[in-house]
């Protein structure tokens, strides 16, 4: 559940990884959400591609019969965009962060 009055407080593991410049205000992003979110950020997750070359699967193809990159799925694909693509995600706004949810479940 997102709470709007709460400040994400990022980790220093975060901190020391460089993983802190999401900048959230006014969101607790959960675990799962700020997750999900750097696999989008790192192009490395669960998709098409990267399961290919993990040798999980044949194909790298998304539903939509693109190739299915983690980039893919947030910016261009017309199943799961995201308006506003990884900048939005960025911003944790609340679209951004109702779509990582949905997104993730």
């Amino acid at each position: 559940m997102v709470n709007k009055q709460m400040l994400l407080f990022i980790s220093l593991s975060y901190e020391k990884a460089h993983l802190s410049c999401l900048s959230v205000h006014h969101t607790l992003v959960m675990h799962q959400q700020w997750s999900l979110l750097n696999r989008f950020r790192m192009e490395q997750g669960h998709c098409g591609a990267c399961r290919r070359k993990l040798r999980f699967t044949d194909t790298d193809l998304c539903p939509c019969g693109e190739t299915q990159t983690m980039s893919h799925i947030v910016e261009s694909c017309p199943l799961t965009k995201l308006n506003g693509g990884l900048s939005r995600l960025h911003s944790a706004d609340e679209d951004a962060v109702s779509w990582l949810t949905s997104y993730g479940s």
